[in-house]
């Protein structure tokens, strides 16, 4: 197992650039650029802005992470990879309403900086805070989310302090269904927000998808996923924005361990021509597509004729055209 493991930690670390047109090796750029210092204010009614774009490598990409902004308030997080806290403050983005963390699954690239999150938005106000975070129910290996925010903020937990170290916290976190023939499940719905998610392949990885509404506009995150059953086509129909994870090349040029756990480019133009979506962001790039991001765009135009880019870090997406 040891082996595999590092196998696939050299497979996904080939290349280094962040563009669609990688610089060469020994010149390459880092993920992060002069946008995520110079964001003027949203004025957008529904946006989502890329945290990080990046995979489990560190490679000048912050982790997956995302934030969805209505009226131009930061309100949901989808992901908080290592790297989010540093996009968050780099954006100048305001904690006060962002309440609701919504976790794909609880790999370390896609939860590691929640503490961080947590603590920042803590020593912004001082008025009693409420947190919801939504993730997949436990299985095998890894506890529910709602066992993971017990056991990172709870009475026993690792940073039990934050409970009580400047304002009151109160940490709701509802567990949601991993079975792959679940319906499709409705986690919120507010006055201006209706969050709904599905179960989706990531190995034995207990794992779910979200799509966030409003206002007659959609955004999905795919978060890790191979794609070998419909789920993700049919949560994201018709959707605005459909974000997907793009960790691999087509078969056979990624270990063919990893197609268990993330989806071929060509599969992935598959799913989106299904769902109809309207553009297609690619997300949790690694260095191998990087490198590659030409080929990649090209298989997965082979069923999908809609606009499609590779994400970068702090790229912003209007929803609301």
């Amino acid at each position: 197992m040891r082996s595999t493991v590092l196998s696939v930690v050299s497979a996904l670390s080939i290349g280094c650039a962040h563009t669609e047109s990688p610089p060469p090796a020994a010149q390459a750029a880092p993920a992060v650029t002069d946008a995520c210092i110079r964001w003027p204010p949203s004025s957008s009614s529904f946006e989502l802005a890329v945290l990080g774009s990046g995979g489990p490598v560190s490679a000048g990409r912050a982790a997956s992470g995302y934030v969805v902004l209505v009226d131009g308030v930061a309100r949901v997080l989808v992901d908080v990879g290592p790297g989010a806290f540093v996009r968050l403050g780099e954006l100048g983005l305001d904690l006060g309403r962002l309440d609701t963390i919504l976790l794909t699954h609880l790999h370390v690239d896609h939860s590691g900086d929640v503490p961080g999150v947590v603590k920042a938005r803590d020593l912004s106000f001082d008025e009693p805070l409420v947190f919801r975070f939504f993730g997949p129910a436990g299985g095998g290996d890894y506890p529910s989310t709602a066992a993971f925010v017990e056991r990172l903020f709870g009475k026993q937990g690792a940073f039990a302090y934050l409970a009580t170290f400047r304002n009151r916290l109160r940490l709701d976190a509802v567990d949601l269904p991993i079975a792959p023939d679940a319906p499709i499940h409705e986690v919120l719905r507010e006055a201006d927000l209706r969050v709904t998610s599905v179960a989706v392949d990531h190995g034995d990885v207990p794992a779910v998808a979200f799509r966030i509404e409003h206002a007659g506009h959609a955004v999905v995150v795919s978060g890790d996923l191979a794609s070998k059953n419909d789920n993700l086509a049919r949560l994201a129909a018709g959707a605005d924005v459909l974000v997907y994870d793009t960790t691999v090349l087509d078969p056979p040029a990624s270990p063919p361990v990893l197609y268990d756990l993330h989806t071929a480019p060509r599969r992935i133009g598959e799913v989106a021509a299904a769902a109809r979506v309207k553009s297609l962001l690619l997300g949790h790039v690694t260095l191998a597509v990087e490198r590659s991001a030409d080929a990649v765009l090209r298989s997965v135009h082979a069923s999908y004729a809609g606009p499609t880019r590779l994400a970068s870090d702090c790229l912003r997406v209007d929803l609301g055209r």
